[in-house]
């Protein structure tokens, strides 16, 4: 990994990190979902600092190239995440639904 990559890594990790502090500060982030973006800013540091863990890691799992090792990792937290969000969004879905029968019903008992 070249000084320019690793050094853009670097600061766009460390960008994240700032918009995700502000946005927690503010409110507009919730801190579970903030736990996510930091956790992943920090490990991109890491990889910026260290490319020998991708090159170790995709050694020991037997991956012909360490882009492909990042490449895999990155779809996996991916994954992982989308599938979060859409856990997430059900629950939000079915406390919208109750709320909205349940208010229903409130309005017809007032008549």
């Amino acid at each position: 990994m070249n000084i320019a990559l690793r050094v853009s890594l670097i600061v766009c990790s460390a960008l994240v990190l700032y918009f995700v502090m502000r946005k927690v500060r503010k409110a507009d982030l919730e801190i579970t979902d903030s736990i996510f973006w930091l956790l992943l800013s920090l490990l991109l540091i890491i990889a910026a600092i260290f490319p020998r863990i991708a090159y170790w890691a995709s050694g020991l799992l037997g991956f012909d190239s360490p882009a492909n090792f990042v490449f895999l990792c990155g779809i996996v937290v991916l994954l992982i995440r989308t599938f979060t969000q859409d856990r997430k969004i059900a629950t939000l879905k079915r406390k919208l639904t109750t709320m909205a029968q349940t208010e229903a019903l409130n309005d017809a008992d007032r008549d």
